[in-house]
């Protein structure tokens, strides 16, 4: 008979992904912290008449310029395009969230201890990169109305840090592939493609199979180069749905992430139910390079799927305000606002008429009849109803007192 000591057992941590920021805190936390390398990340905005999603990779690029990293971008005249982009706010106070700790809540003592309710984060949350060992870059606060100067682009050009592959120099999605194929060898990390409004009419006459295939094969590379990472955004009329029920679930299937943008300018009556948004955020499919969960489901705060408390996942819009594109939950509106004060019934409610009051009863008279021989009978009278007469009151001067009845 032989003991053995009892000893803990050694487990084998999953392997982790580098993440790189969006330039965005919100879809950082959406996306579980960032962008995981070797994945790809597909945009779609069905709206003709905002570039919502090309927005989103204005963010992206900024953020990899600002953070000395290298970015290609294959486009349509894509100098002109990143010369667009957004750039560093100027001060450290739009870094901090809109909102003011000082001021008290003067409705009941009780409240004064509560935190303000927030619908977004001001920045990544510290549990959201605890599951990768490194971060390639920490998320930048950019300013709209705030442009990025050309000095950093020409220096970035003269660095190599920003490769800018011109669609004539490509023809087809598998000559882009093919010189991206290219670039990706030469590069080292981190590295960021982006692909603005892919399938548009300067990519020729594209079809829904060219458009699957160009994804499939940017995954592939991205497999083979993990130390790249890719964001691709649809064009206008390819964001919809033109290729029949089930076209985003292709896009999910042939992509790592896949997200859609739905804006509020064609649907009125969305715009009036949520007047503090521009749109509603959908989730097709969100990166999981290295486990069958995507990290999003643990670590997301907006979207409240790894709290535990089993009531589901929240609802997400975008708002796009002078200085920032913000994603965040989003929640009916009491009616009438918050700040009206009702003083009657709303017009839709349906009030029930005022009940007629019956007039007062008459008082009930017997009738008596009268005959005598000889003379025909006539018809009863009903004696009239006797009148009350009011009491009348007096009032001397004199003694106001006294009261004469």
């Amino acid at each position: 008979m032989s003991f053995k000591r009892k000893t803990t057992r050694q487990t084998t941590t999953a392997p982790t992904t580098p993440l790189v920021s969006t330039g965005i805190p919100s879809l950082d936390d959406i996306l579980g912290g960032g962008l995981p390398l070797s994945c790809s990340l597909v945009l779609t905005a069905p709206d003709l008449h905002s570039a919502y999603s090309q927005l989103v990779q204005k963010y992206f690029v900024a953020q990899g310029l600002a953070s000395k990293q290298q970015v290609c971008i294959v486009g349509d005249d894509p100098e002109t395009w990143v010369g667009e982009s957004m750039w560093l706010a100027s001060g450290e106070e739009d870094a901090k969230p809109e909102t003011r700790n000082d001021d008290k809540i003067t409705i009941a003592w009780r409240y004064e201890q509560m935190k303000q309710f927030q619908t977004t984060v001001a920045a990544p949350a510290s549990s959201a990169v605890t599951h990768s060992s490194t971060t390639a870059d920490a998320c930048r606060t950019f300013d709209l109305s705030t442009r990025i100067p050309p000095a950093v682009i020409a220096d970035a050009v003269a660095a190599r840090r920003l490769v800018l592959v011109p669609l004539e120099a490509t023809r087809t999605t598998m000559r882009a592939l093919e010189r991206l194929a290219e670039v990706l060898a030469a590069a080292s990390a981190p590295l960021r493609v982006c692909v603005p409004t892919l399938g548009s009419p300067s990519w020729g006459d594209l079809g829904a199979q060219d458009i699957l295939r160009f994804l499939h094969g940017l995954r592939a590379l991205l497999r083979r180069h993990p130390q790249a990472c890719a964001s691709v955004s649809l064009a206008a009329e390819w964001s919809g749905d033109p290729a029949g029920s089930g076209w985003h679930q292709k896009i999910g299937w042939v992509s790592d992430g896949a997200i859609t943008m739905d804006a509020f300018t064609a649907n009125p009556a969305l715009a009036a139910a949520f007047p503090g948004h521009h749109g509603l955020l959908r989730i097709h499919t969100l990166p999981a390079p290295t486990t069958l969960v995507a990290a999003s489901d643990r670590f997301s705060a907006l979207r409240g799927t790894g709290t535990g408390a089993g009531g589901g996942e929240n609802n997400l819009g975008f708002k796009c305000t002078r200085k920032r594109l913000v994603f965040e939950t989003v929640h009916l509106d009491v009616e009438g606002g918050v700040g009206e004060r009702r003083t009657s019934a709303p017009p839709s409610a349906v009030t029930a008429p005022a009940p007629v009051s019956a007039p007062p009863p008459r008082p009930v008279v017997a009738a008596v009849e009268i005959a005598l021989e000889g003379v025909p009978a006539a018809e009863p009278v009903q004696a009239a109803p006797v009148k009350k007469s009011r009491k009348r009151v007096g009032f001397q001067s004199d003694r106001p007192e006294v009261y004469d009845f």
